[in-house]
């Protein structure tokens, strides 16, 4: 039976990693963002899976191949997997559970994921197998952002969304085939070559030829071509070294969107605004408004308020005195979500100071101290946060956390110059 290395051996950066039997051949091939986790996941004592107890069973090392983002860890898995067909990777998930991306035989080729590259019709290449499907499409979404292809279905007599959105180059979806250049065909011939390329693990060949291409260009004095070249360069470059920031920005979006779902928003929450009293018995009471703009905190935009009304423990007057005062600024930006820390009372009293435009929730507590339960004006009985997705759950809860932070700090500092 294999035993974990140390922990201070394992890197906490992206890579693959091999379990082996004791003939050295590799048994399981997989990949992390984070190395150190990953491994150290398959030794806790939660694992009841026989296939993984059974493989750390016949593994007698593990190794690992540090790579320099998660982009390039998927890709190398999806090859090792492929060269050395690992048994356990053939046991844990059927081959019709892998990704393949498809490349059709079309004029202008279309890409498809898929679990059986074959039945895809008008079917000419794939690569794979990848593992993980979510981090194959966000690396998709992005690499289509530097070599734009086609997802249309059917023609158009003018230019598609995606066109205006540069994801796609508008002709390849054209009724007007006329108006289509040998030159343009080219490009979108080189679009889809350079995907299949990084997805194939040949992104450095893919640098080398693009590089000579810029030089070439450049020496024909064809500056426009040259410089579109290079900025597709620096994009490559740029989205190898961030994939895990684009990652999070991804995740990010997902939480803001089923945000919106979650209380019926028109739309994910640009600006949420969370608010916490804090106080001792009416003592040195002050509030507390935080913004979380597109789902990160936005500390420029925090604002702190020293209850002003008669020295009292009603934690509901202080909150109307704060949003009362909020919302003489005009000139601060509207919030299209608004967090209170509190229960219906607090709602209620939120909801006649707030702007009925304004999405309002009021957060509670049990009696660990820990978030629970959300009401809302729309219904009279409170959603418990396990109903909401752990992404939705996670915002509001750092969002309500940050203002009682922000609170209490400020607390801090006007009671401690009360004694000075």
């Amino acid at each position: 039976m294999v035993r974990l290395p140390k922990t201070l051996k394992i890197p906490r950066s992206p890579g693959v990693y091999f379990f082996k039997d004791k003939n050295k051949k590799i048994i399981y091939i997989g990949k992390a963002a984070d190395l150190r986790n990953r491994l150290c996941s398959y030794f806790s004592k939660s694992i009841k899976n026989a296939r993984i107890l059974n493989m750390i069973n016949m593994a007698n090392n593990i190794e690992w191949q540090e790579t320099s983002s998660e982009i390039e860890a998927l890709i190398l898995e999806s090859q090792l997997i492929k060269k050395h067909r690992p048994k356990f990777n053939i046991l844990m998930r059927d081959d019709k559970q892998y990704f393949y991306v498809v490349f059709t035989k079309e004029i202008f080729p279309k890409i498809f994921l898929t679990h059986q590259p074959k039945s895809v019709k008008e079917f000419a290449d794939s690569v794979g197998p990848f593992t993980d499907g979510t981090a194959l499409k966000t690396t998709l979404k992005i690499l289509r952002r530097i070599f734009p292809y086609c997802t249309c279905k059917q023609t158009h007599h003018s230019y598609c969304l995606n066109y205006h959105l540069e994801n796609c180059p508008g002709y390849c979806c054209l009724k007007d085939e006329s108006r289509i250049m040998n030159y343009e065909l080219g490009v979108y011939q080189k679009n889809i070559k350079a995907i299949k390329d990084i997805l194939s693990g040949k992104r450095t060949l893919l640098t080398k030829q693009l590089e000579k291409e810029m030089f070439q260009t450049a020496k024909n004095n064809e500056f426009i071509k040259a410089i579109g070249t290079r900025n597709k360069l620096k994009k490559l470059k740029w989205v190898f070294e961030n994939a895990k920031i684009l990652r999070e920005l991804q995740t990010k979006n997902k939480a803001l969107k089923e945000t919106q779902i979650a209380f019926g928003l028109p739309a994910s929450p640009r600006r949420i605004e969370a608010y916490d009293i804090s106080n001792i018995q009416g003592t040195s009471a002050v509030g507390s408004m935080v913004v979380f703009t597109d789902g990160q905190p936005d500390k420029s935009q925090y604002r702190k308020f020293k209850i002003r009304s008669k020295s009292s423990s009603d934690d509901i007057a202080m909150l109307k005195e704060v949003l009362s005062r909020r919302f003489k600024h005009q000139e601060w930006q509207l919030p299209d979500l608004i967090i209170i820390d509190g229960g219906k009372a607090q709602l209620n009293a939120a909801s006649s100071i707030v702007p009925k435009q304004i999405q309002l929730i009021a957060l509670t507590k049990n009696k660990k101290h820990q978030a629970d339960h959300v009401f809302t004006p729309a219904s009279p009985k409170p959603l418990h946060l396990n109903l909401l997705t752990p992404d939705v759950r996670k915002l509001i809860i750092w969002a309500n956390s940050e203002a009682h932070r922000f609170a209490v700090s400020y607390y801090r500092k006007i009671h401690h110059k009360t004694f000075f």
